[in-house]
């Protein structure tokens, strides 16, 4: 299993969706105590996501348990990943990026020339929140990285039939 859970979460801290991978995150109470622990550890540099880049990586736990957990800004709402043990970062940023371009371009969230996002993401994901699960579900099956490609993701969830 390479991811533990992606999370999108406002800039405040409510949780806008969130799915769990994995057996030790299979109680409804183990993902409420992760997702604080996981707030509290990374919610002070959200801020911090506009001014010096939009992805940020942190690193949770002990020596023997450490998670990775890259946290990418998305318009006004902030996309989690965290990736067992021997899964890096890069592999947790290729998949943000993946993410993000899929969602925009099934949520419609436009990115402005200057790297912006001039609307609202937050009401483009609520309003399309159909699209946001079935991008989740194409790009990440039970954990493991499934489709990278934004066009073949995008293809995948058109729900129109073929002729």
């Amino acid at each position: 299993m390479i991811l533990s859970f992606v999370i999108i979460s406002y800039e405040s801290g409510g949780v806008l969706f969130a799915r769990h991978y994995g057996a030790s995150l299979a109680t409804e109470s183990a993902q409420a105590t992760w997702m604080r622990r996981l707030h509290a550890a990374t919610a002070a540099d959200w801020g911090l996501l506009r001014s010096e880049g939009e992805e940020q990586v942190a690193t949770l736990g002990g020596a023997e348990a450490a998670v990775q957990v890259l946290y990418k800004l998305l318009g006004d709402v902030v996309l989690l990943l965290a990736g067992d043990e021997e899964h890096d970062a890069l592999l947790l940023l290729e998949v943000a990026r993946a993410l993000d371009g899929c969602l925009r371009g099934a949520c419609r969230i436009p990115r402005a020339r200057d790297g912006t996002t001039r609307v609202s993401a937050e009401g483009r994901l609520l309003a399309t929140y159909h699209r946001l699960c079935l991008v989740v579900d194409e790009v990440i099956v039970d954990g493991e990285v499934d489709h990278l490609d934004r066009k073949r993701v995008l293809k995948l969830i058109d729900m129109k039939p073929r002729r």
